[in-house]
């Protein structure tokens, strides 16, 4: 666990300046910053949760009174929030090129903790590939629930197929069939704190899954990191404390896993890094 992550889990001095600030701050968002729609999801669901993920990327300010959209405006317009918008549209584009270099071929997409995913509900609005089937997991059902509705309303039930279950759990791994060709993961590493279940996970992604390429994101750096772990709450209710790693560590561990010739794009704000890797 690196220093950052046991500062931003340690207590602040009960009367520094620091936590009087963010004790103010985050009593203020529990209380009048529930007005807005995109907080106070936050605060039911967790900082951390796909669904309030899902309302970022939606980016459409709401609220009650006169007061809350304009607070929701706020909170969608923080930098961590641009930059989870950003990503989205840098990982559209990757599985867009990879959709298009496989020249036709049949191709099975699974995204193992896909909330939502509406990104990959973009690719198949914009693919006319009939061969391409996709495979959603997640351990929460309300998000499955939600991306079951948007796959009905948009007509691509024939490609999509929903499975709950935990990323982590090696069982849940082995009984994902076929093999896919793409696997995607964005989101989950930057909430381990635990560098040997992510490097586990990833050795078990090249032995049980096999896939063609896998793409990930990793949270690099983030200017509001403090902020957010202090003042906001994850799904578990506790401090909503983010993992930052360096892309070169878990881009060595997904190497030791057998994945190769890494793409790396960073968003404009310079806090994600999306990685493309292929398989063996």
């Amino acid at each position: 666990m690196s220093q950052k992550i046991e500062q931003l889990l340690k207590p602040l001095s009960p009367y520094s300046a620091k936590n009087l600030y963010y004790s103010f701050f985050g009593a203020f968002l529990r209380t009048f910053g529930r007005l807005s729609c995109g907080i106070n999801t936050g605060f039911t669901y967790g900082f951390d949760s796909g669904i309030i993920m899902n309302y970022i990327y939606d980016n459409k300010a709401r609220g009650k009174f006169g007061i809350g959209p304009l607070l929701d405006r706020m909170f969608l317009d923080q930098v961590t929030c641009k930059a989870f918008r950003s990503i989205k549209q840098i990982q559209i584009n990757m599985i867009d090129r990879y959709l298009r270099e496989s020249v036709k071929k049949p191709t099975f997409i699974v995204d193992l903790a896909s909330g939502k995913a509406d990104y990959i509900y973009e690719i198949l609005k914009s693919s006319s590939d009939h061969k391409l089937k996709v495979l959603l997991c997640d351990i929460a059902e309300s998000s499955l629930r939600e991306s079951r509705k948007i796959a009905d309303e948009l007509g691509v039930g024939d490609k999509v197929s929903f499975r709950r279950g935990d990323a982590l759990d090696t069982k849940n791994l082995r009984q994902i069939e076929p093999k896919p060709d793409l696997l995607i993961e964005v989101g989950l590493y930057g909430i381990i704190h635990d560098d040997a279940i992510v490097r586990t996970h990833l050795l078990n992604i090249g032995k049980i899954l096999c896939p063609k390429a896998i793409l990930f994101n990793v949270q690099t750096q983030n200017p509001q990191i403090e902020l957010i772990a202090r003042a906001l709450r994850n799904q578990h209710g506790e401090k909503c404390v983010w993992h930052l790693r360096p892309a070169e560590k878990i881009i060595g561990w997904a190497e030791e896993a057998g994945f190769r010739d890494p793409e790396i794009v960073m968003d404009p704000y310079n806090i994600y890094a999306v990685v493309m890797m292929t398989g063996k």
